[in-house]
């Protein structure tokens, strides 16, 4: 199994909209990411995005190029300071490669449990549209994969 961690697009500040929807940018820089990540290969069964709106965009966005025809799954407990253990032990019995779109501090301390980090969770960073993919061996050891931030894709 493979597992695509992806931090939302870059969002409009607060002060401009309260529900910080993905700028003209984010959206952009996310469509980039999206157009990449096919010309890999990548394909997944299941996109899961927190319920905050630039979340959702940013799956959106994504799915269209990885997933078509795929609505992604508004999903509790992705939110920035949401517990990880209640996902670790989701994706114990998944079998299909999933998309999780979330923030920080989330993503970094879900990647940091499921890899077996002692280091502190902040130092994953992820910048925003930013990928990082793992993979699950037989044996259930998580591994990463690969990475994708956005300036890198030319």
């Amino acid at each position: 199994m493979k597992l695509f961690l992806v931090r939302h697009g870059e969002a409009v500040s607060s002060d401009v909209d309260p529900v910080r929807p993905l700028s003209g940018t984010g959206k952009a820089v996310v469509a980039k990411v999206g157009r990449h990540l096919k010309g890999l290969g990548i394909r997944v069964a299941d996109i899961r995005c927190s319920t905050k709106a630039r979340a959702l965009q940013t799956a959106q966005i994504i799915a269209e190029e990885i997933a078509p025809g795929q609505a992604p799954a508004e999903t509790q407990g992705l939110k920035p300071n949401d517990p990880v253990e209640p996902v670790v032990r989701q994706l114990e019995g998944e079998t299909r490669d999933t998309m999780i779109v979330g923030h920080l501090p989330f993503l970094p301390a879900l990647a940091g449990r499921l890899l077996g980090e002692a280091r502190p969770p902040e130092t994953l960073g992820f910048p925003t549209a930013g990928v990082l993919a793992l993979v699950r061996s037989e044996e259930g050891i998580w591994s990463a994969e690969f990475q994708v931030w956005p300036e890198q894709i030319k």
